[in-house]
């Protein structure tokens, strides 16, 4: 019995030691703060082929455009946060989709992970607003959480080797806000989509960590 308890006790000093360490060692990995290093920054532009809204909602209507223009700014150098790694100054779509038109820059590219095997960073693009007119038969307008909250959101990669940046058609939490006419294609608090792959030249490099 004296054996017994003898053993118990160096298992509980065990635990007693171990327990702190392994908490203190999940704490450090929870506070290591992820880092970026750009090729260069500096502003770049990117073009895109087909790009526009899809209401996700009713699947039922969709605005798509011949091409479209990104202007972005990339932050340059190395130990970067990811958040703000880069903003959107300035998207335009083409005429062939009407007058879709984004607004309310800058929105902010923020990286959050990296995949080293594709040289593929992938994050969320955020502050979106968005507005749509088609003559006097359809208005609306596309954000977060409010027609004018500037809280729009959408997920991107960017891959090194091919310079394309490319909003998803999946995820994020744009709706459909201020809808006049339409003809019932479009209804508030509809959810919607944006996607699109512009190619970015000059074309950037950016690596994690």
């Amino acid at each position: 019995m004296v054996e017994n308890a003898g053993k118990r006790l160096r298992q509980l000093l065990l635990i007693v030691v171990l327990v702190p360490l392994a908490i203190g060692l999940a704490a450090g990995l929870a506070a290591k703060t992820t880092t970026w290093t750009t090729s260069s920054g500096g502003s770049v532009t990117g073009h895109a082929g087909k790009a526009g809204l899809t209401d996700v909602t009713t699947h039922s209507a969709g605005i798509f455009c011949t091409s479209s223009t990104a202007h972005v700014t990339l932050a340059a150098g190395s130990a970067l946060p990811g958040a703000g790694l880069g903003t959107l100054t300035k998207v335009t779509f083409a005429h062939g989709c009407w007058t879709l038109a984004g607004g309310h820059f800058p929105w902010r590219v923020n990286a959050s992970s990296y995949a080293p095997g594709t040289g593929t960073t992938s994050g969320t693009i955020t502050g979106l607003h968005l507005t749509f007119a088609d003559g006097t038969f359809c208005h609306f307008t596309v954000d977060g959480t409010g027609a004018t909250a500037d809280d729009g959101t959408v997920n991107f990669t960017y891959t090194n080797r091919t310079g394309q940046l490319k909003i998803a058609a999946i995820g994020g939490n744009l709706h459909i806000y201020r809808v006049k006419g339409c003809g019932g294609a479009f209804r508030d608090g509809n959810d919607v989509t944006l996607s699109g792959t512009w190619t970015i030249t000059p074309k950037r490099t950016i690596t994690s960590p």
